[in-house]
C-alpha cells in the first residue's frame, strides 16, 4: 500500500518535469497556495469527521497528508493549469476533460482501496470537487475575491450536507495556538477573543442555514 501510494506521488512529480512546469510557476503559485490551503483547511475542518481520506496502511497518516497536501495536489494543479488554453471555450473543454480524467483515476484508487470515503462521501462527489478545484486554480488567478466567496459558499454547503461537527473548540481557530506561552494576557483575555470568533462564526453559520 505505501509503495503505490510513493508512486501515485512520484509519477506527478515525474510528469511535472517533463511538461517543464516550473517555468510557469511565477504566473500561478498564488493558486498553488490557494490549492494547498483548502487542503489543508478540510484536515483541520474535518479532522473528526474525514469523508475523504487517503489509505495510510504502511505509511504514517501525517506524512502522507503532508504529501498530498504540499507536494501531490498542487502539482497536480501545475500540470493542469500550464497548458491551459487562452480562450473561453477551449478553457470550458480543457476543465471537463481534466475533471473528467480525475474522476475515472479516482475510481481506479478506489478500487485499489488507496482511499475510502465515509459518512455519505460517494465517488461523484469527490468528482465534482476535481471541477471545483481546477475552476477555483485558474480562477482564483484572475478574479481572487470572487474565488474566495465562491470558495466559502462551497465550504458552508458542504459543512451542512454532510453534517460536519463544529464544536467551540474547533472554531475557535488556529490564532491564539501560535501566539507564544510566554505572553501574558489580561484576565480573560484569551476567553474573550475565543467566545466573540465562536460566536461570530456560529451566527454566520446559522444564518446561511436558516435564511
Amino acid at each position: 500500500m505505501r509503495k503505490k501510494q510513493i508512486s501515485i506521488i512520484l509519477f506527478i512529480v515525474l510528469m511535472n518535469f517533463l511538461f517543464k512546469t516550473w517555468k510557469v510557476v511565477p504566473k500561478y503559485y498564488k493558486s498553488l497556495i490557494f490549492v494547498s490551503f483548502w487542503n489543508s483547511f478540510y484536515y483541520y475542518l474535518c479532522k473528526r469527521h474525514l469523508v475523504f481520506e487517503y489509505t495510510n496502511k504502511g505509511i504514517n497518516w501525517k506524512v502522507l497528508r503532508g504529501l498530498h497536501i504540499f507536494i501531490a495536489t498542487p502539482l497536480l494543479v501545475l500540470l493542469f493549469l500550464c497548458k491551459l488554453p487562452k480562450t473561453l471555450s477551449k478553457q470550458i473543454v480543457y476543465i471537463l476533460k481534466w475533471g473528467i480524467g480525475s474522476f475515472f483515476i479516482e475510481i481506479f484508487l478506489l478500487k485499489q482501496k488507496l482511499i475510502k470515503f465515509k459518512y455519505g462521501w460517494n465517488i461523484y462527489w469527490s468528482g465534482l470537487i476535481y471541477f471545483k478545484m481546477y475552476t477555483y486554480s485558474y480562477l482564483f488567478n484572475k478574479r481572487p475575491c470572487l474565488t474566495w466567496v465562491l470558495s466559502i459558499f462551497s465550504l458552508l454547503f458542504y459543512i451542512f450536507k454532510f453534517n460536519v461537527p463544529l464544536t467551540k473548540r474547533l472554531l475557535k481557530g488556529p490564532f491564539l495556538f501560535f501566539l507564544p506561552k510566554s505572553i501574558k494576557f489580561p484576565i480573560n483575555f484569551k476567553t474573550t477573543i475565543n467566545s466573540f470568533y465562536y460566536e461570530t462564526v456560529k451566527g454566520l453559520l446559522n444564518y446561511v442555514k436558516f435564511k
